[in-house]
């Protein structure tokens, strides 16, 4: 079964629930982008907050690649959520 984005406007990645699944859209800012890719998280991956504390995020792509990523960088990644 294909993942089907949702219709509602982007969000950002430091927004999302854990348990929520989605595809990342957008990437802000070079500095950003190129450590969130440094990481494994490009446009078009598809993951899922696993954990979430003040500082950090817990994700986990669908291919099962685990990811701490900072909650900085998380607020100008831009995601959809996915049925």
């Amino acid at each position: 079964m294909l993942a089907t984005p949702t219709h509602e406007s982007g969000r950002s990645l430091i927004d999302i629930a854990v348990g929520e699944r989605v595809a990342v859209g957008a990437v802000l800012f070079d500095i950003v982008r190129n450590h969130c890719s440094s990481v494994g998280i490009q446009p078009g991956v598809v993951m899922r907050c696993e954990c979430c504390t003040s500082r950090s995020m817990l994700l986990r792509r669908d291919d099962g690649m685990r990811i701490e990523l900072d909650r900085v960088y998380a607020a100008f990644v831009e995601v959809q959520a996915l049925h």
